[in-house]
């Protein structure tokens, strides 16, 4: 039973990382960076709520969560300090940074010469040489136009000018970012919540609707419509509730609670398994 309660849980978080992954992706964060994070969350969890006193047990710490004795030190000693969080550079980093630093592909002074896509000679300068020597197994064909896409390089007359060193895509705001992360934490703290309602007590409310068969996008962009005027006027009378009901509170022991509506929409192929797309797939 237990192991049916893993493998079901492994499949809900494959499903749940979808759609971060995707702007995980979009926006230059590695795997390196995401594999850093999770350790992170892993560790601090672990003591917070499977603490054994108020003395940090990295023995246990690695005993609950799977990792290392190492690497828990890694990740404590990375938290003790000030550095920043992201340490690892994504590969079209790598490719822009070897293109303005190595002797190979930059001409005099430094500059980064303008390369071919590829070249007759293999020691020759060309963009798939440089993909290659930084980047790996990356294809080059999928690197030129992220490059380009992002505006990190153009073509001019047949040949590849890098414009940037550094590779930017299309940035967010800080303010949507951390509006993600509170987004995220509510809904999975109230649904982990709910499932776990054996050790973590009552559960909250949580209830949704939808459409039994799906809807054309005609009818979804009424549905919007709908929803956010109905929605508006809902959040408007919790409002007013929450400014009658919390006056005169002490100071201490208040947590924030409050109530997400949000509207999705899901494309029912984004719920296919990597098996499942990679046996639809040609050429793998």
């Amino acid at each position: 039973m237990a192991e049916e309660v893993q493998e079901s849980l492994r499949l809900a978080l494959r499903r749940m990382l979808k759609p971060l992954i995707r702007l995980l992706i979009s926006q230059g964060v590695s795997h390196a960076d995401f594999a850093d994070a999770a350790k992170d969350v892993y560790v601090e969890t672990a003591i917070r709520h499977f603490g054994d006193g108020d003395k940090v047990n990295q023995s246990r710490v690695a005993v609950l969560t799977g990792l290392t004795r190492k690497e828990v030190r890694n990740v404590i000693d990375r938290a003790m300090t000030t550095e920043g969080s992201s340490r690892s550079t994504s590969r079209p980093s790598r490719v822009l940074g070897g293109w303005f630093s190595d002797p190979a592909f930059t001409g005099p002074y430094g500059i980064p010469l303008e390369l071919p896509y590829e070249s007759g000679q293999d020691d020759d300068p060309s963009f798939v040489n440089l993909v290659k020597t930084y980047s790996g197994d990356m294809a080059p064909k999928q690197m030129l136009t992220e490059l380009l896409r992002s505006g990190s390089v153009v073509e001019v007359e047949g040949k590849y000018r890098a414009t940037r060193r550094n590779y930017e895509p299309q940035p967010l705001s800080p303010e949507l970012i951390n509006r993600l992360g509170d987004l995220g934490y509510r809904i999975f703290s109230t649904a982990a919540r709910n499932i776990d309602k054996d050790k973590m007590g009552s559960g909250y409310f949580d209830r949704h609707v939808f459409a039994d068969e799906g809807c054309t996008d005609r009818v979804i962009e009424r549905f919007d419509e709908y929803i956010k005027e109905r929605g508006q006027q809902l959040l408007e009378e919790i409002d007013v509730w929450f400014s009658t009901n919390t006056k005169g509170q002490p100071d201490d022991g208040r947590k924030g609670t409050g109530l997400y509506m949000l509207h999705y929409v899901e494309d029912p192929s984004e719920k296919e398994t990597l098996s499942e797309l990679l046996a639809k797939s040609k050429g793998v």
